[in-house]
């Protein structure tokens, strides 16, 4: 384990580029799992950056698994790694990059739950179709807005941990990754959006982009709740200068979301 604290800068770098790319496998797996859904149902599926066309006629029940499958899977998954840390050991970029995946699969589901009352994204669409009523879509929302303040309870524990508490040193750890995340988040969504021969309703391209400025904000939330933290022993990670090999990997899917994705990949 690495005693020495990283330089500011250092880990300033290592927390953008691994919330980046913990947010871009996040969103990959979410919709991999959308066409997957698809595909065992019987249905020819289109993979886009930010979402999966189903075609055919679907019955109700089996557009509510496609719809639902993919925002359960990224609540259940997240809420599992967060638990699991094999690379804690190490202390290193890659074992960051795991917290970030983690958190942000576990955010993917909460925000869901939270636009649910506004009858907009997977669970809002579900809701729709089923038919479920307005005080139940409420309090779904409200379980999803408690998710958040959960979530950025149990990330001030990795910011404790291995940000210290020097200011500077916690806020390259939680509020630059989450800023300049979501700037370039929301950036690539709508390149994504103008990247693609698919016609996207203006909810669903509300939803894409607020699901851009949303994903990484448990991180500056978790400040809130700095003194429940206080005795949590400080364990400094052991940063490369630059992250070259995560930020390169995180480039390749970019390429492949914009070139690949972006006219569509069909399945099935």
């Amino acid at each position: 384990m690495n005693a020495t604290p990283p330089p500011t800068a250092r880990l300033l770098w290592s927390s953008v580029v691994a919330a980046l790319l913990g947010s871009t496998v996040m969103v990959l797996v979410h919709e991999l799992v959308h066409l997957v859904s698809g595909v065992l149902l019987g249905h020819r599926s289109t993979l886009y950056p930010f979402g999966v066309d189903h075609q055919g006629d679907p019955s109700r029940l089996a557009e509510t698994v496609m719809l639902l499958s993919a925002p359960v899977f990224s609540l259940l998954s997240g809420l599992v790694l967060m638990s699991w840390l094999p690379l804690r050991g190490r202390a290193g970029f890659w074992h960051l990059a795991w917290l970030w995946f983690a958190f942000t699969s576990t955010m993917e589901g909460v925000s869901y739950l939270c636009l649910t009352p506004f009858g907009v994204g997977d669970t809002g669409a579900a809701a729709s179709l089923l038919g479920i009523p307005v005080w139940a879509r409420i309090v779904a929302g409200v379980i999803g807005l408690a998710g958040m303040f959960w979530l950025a309870r149990r990330f001030a524990t990795h910011l404790a941990r291995h940000a210290g508490p020097v200011h500077r040193d916690r806020m390259a750890f939680s509020l630059w990754p989450w800023l300049i995340g979501m700037l370039v988040n929301m950036a690539l969504a709508f390149a994504y959006l103008l990247s693609t021969p698919l016609e996207v309703p203006g909810g669903d391209q509300a939803a894409i982009l607020a699901a851009g400025s949303s994903t990484l904000v448990f991180a500056p939330m978790a400040n809130l709740f700095t003194r429940a933290v206080a005795e949590e022993t400080y364990q400094p990670l052991e940063l490369p200068r630059i992250p070259v090999a995560g930020l390169g990997l995180w480039a390749l899917l970019v390429a492949v979301n914009l070139l690949l994705l972006g006219p569509g990949l069909s399945v099935g």
